[in-house]
């Protein structure tokens, strides 16, 4: 679970580097990879978890992503998981951006 910024950073770092591998061994986009795993991932899932993570990191870029999509929340619960993917997919692309 995603507590705090070390932790998000250190997440986004692993899938940047799952990304990068499955591109050097299949040719895929790393991109398309963040995204699939960031979807996937379990802070993005659960309500509780992407609530944690939206409380407790950085979350300016992912508001400013939602805010560029218009995106308007059918609950709460829409709001935080949406907001979650937002924040570890742009520190995911920033870490893979990084290597």
């Amino acid at each position: 679970m995603i507590k705090n910024q070390y932790d998000l950073e250190s997440a986004a770092l692993d899938i940047a580097l799952m990304a990068l591998a499955e591109a050097k061994e299949y040719g895929s986009d790393p991109y398309e990879m963040i995204h699939q795993l960031v979807d996937g991932h379990e802070c993005v899932i659960y309500t509780y978890k992407a609530a944690i993570l939206c409380n407790e990191c950085n979350r300016e870029n992912g508001e400013e992503q939602l805010d560029e999509v218009d995106f308007k929340a059918k609950s709460f619960d829409d709001y935080v998981t949406k907001l979650a993917y937002a924040i570890l997919l742009d520190e995911a692309c920033k870490q893979y951006g990084d290597l």
